[in-house]
């Protein structure tokens, strides 16, 4: 089959120009999207590794060999962060860790700089009316991620904090 020649042939070199036009408009807009749709995938990613890597660390704090010890607690307590910080690393994310230290408090709480430790987290059941609490283990990770496109000093986003959390019932 043979093209049907236009009557006007500027016609057709002129719809070729406003293509590029087009283009030339829509394509910052099109990588925008682009990025931003790359980013949510990546973000969502990331957030699952943190949260389970708060699993792994609470499930750890929850076996008897790791409960944290009067004698020597910040051994235990650096053990449960040091497995926390290397389940990140196999997923390549780093997180900011300090020597765990103890806050003081009636919550026997161990900061380990992104990363929580509280082995006396208090587990509340209410059965047939009667309640009972135990005592389960419980890690908190937080993570703050750079955007791939920030959003600069007038949008004033330029990272996320992810967060992850989980307990298990203590085994001791």
């Amino acid at each position: 089959m043979r093209p049907i020649p236009s009557k006007n042939p500027v016609s057709s070199a002129t719809q070729q120009g406003s293509v590029i036009v087009e283009l030339a408009l829509m394509l910052p807009l099109l990588t925008i999207f682009i990025l931003g749709a790359i980013d949510l995938g990546l973000i969502v990613r990331e957030h699952q590794m943190i949260q389970n890597a708060a699993r792994e660390g609470a499930r750890f704090a929850a076996q008897p060999a790791n409960k944290i010890d009067p004698v020597n607690p910040s051994a235990n307590a650096n053990t449960i962060r040091d497995r926390v910080i290397n389940y990140l690393a196999e997923e390549n994310i780093t997180v900011a860790a300090t020597n765990c230290t103890a806050d003081g408090t009636v919550l026997k709480q161990w900061n380990c700089g992104a990363i929580t430790i509280r082995q006396q987290f208090p587990i509340v059941t209410t059965v047939a009316g009667v309640t009972t609490t135990d005592f389960g283990a419980e890690v908190k990770v937080t993570y703050t991620r750079s955007l791939l496109f920030p959003g600069g000093s007038t949008l004033k986003f330029n990272s996320v904090s992810l967060s992850g959390s989980s307990v298990f019932h203590n085994l001791y």
